[in-house]
């Protein structure tokens, strides 16, 4: 792939070079990074074109990314807030020399670690737990979905994304999730999960891929709202 830098406007923008059919503009957080994945045979005075129609939404765009407040990094003590399923519960560290599963009760998560534990190796352990109930709550969704889209998912995972909630690897038909999902409301997660399912069917951001979301899940846009709102950093 080929890459290239451009700037319109005053702000700075990647060009990728891919063999797609479309071109895709997008914009990372946190500081409102912008990227253009552009068709290999799509001219640069093309390009430049519908980047100069959408450079006031850019600046929009940016200035709401910037503005977001940076959340705080978590300092994996007793008292502070963590995320399960859209539902906040306060950490819970308890020391000990045995290491025991991670419980979670109606308002706490227990995190039981063994003495002057690091703050990577507590927020490792919490990690962990975070994977494994994706690895519960995935599997049935998948299993749910795929006789409605008429696609068969071959695999799939879960990492930390800083930029995307997903992606699938059309040739191979694996899905990865961002594990921060696990964080989100349970519909927030299915929406981004039926999202990669539906490019199986059409691998483009074009008007066919949205007709088929909204085909498949009416409400889709309110739960890409509710998720664009929340941030990938936010819980």
């Amino acid at each position: 792939m080929a890459s290239d830098q451009i700037e319109i406007d005053g702000i700075l923008i990647e060009i990728l070079r891919k063999p797609i059919k479309n071109m895709h503009l997008r914009i990372y957080p946190p500081d409102g990074r912008v990227r253009v994945s552009a068709p290999l045979r799509l001219s640069l005075n093309n390009i430049l074109q519908q980047l100069h129609m959408k450079k006031e939404w850019l600046h929009k765009e940016r200035a709401r990314m910037q503005a977001r407040p940076t959340p705080p990094e978590p300092q994996m003590q007793t008292g502070e807030k963590h995320y399960f399923l859209g539902d906040a519960y306060t950490l819970h560290i308890e020391t000990s020399a045995i290491r025991t599963p991670i419980i979670l009760t109606n308002d706490k998560i227990i995190l039981s670690t063994k003495p002057h534990a690091s703050t990577h190796e507590k927020e490792s352990s919490l990690n962990k737990w975070y994977q494994t109930q994706m690895q519960s709550i995935v599997p049935p969704l998948i299993k749910k979905w795929q006789p409605i889209m008429g696609v068969c998912v071959s695999d799939w995972g879960c990492r930390t994304m800083k930029t995307r909630w997903g992606s699938c690897n059309i040739r191979s038909k694996r899905i990865c999730l961002n594990l921060v999902l696990v964080k989100k409301p349970p519909l927030c997660l299915e929406y981004v999960l039926v999202h990669e399912m539906v490019h199986l069917l059409e691998a483009s951001h074009n008007a066919r891929f949205y007709q088929l979301m909204t085909h498949f899940m009416p409400d889709w846009k309110t739960h890409q709202k509710q998720l664009s709102s929340l941030g990938i950093q936010n819980m």
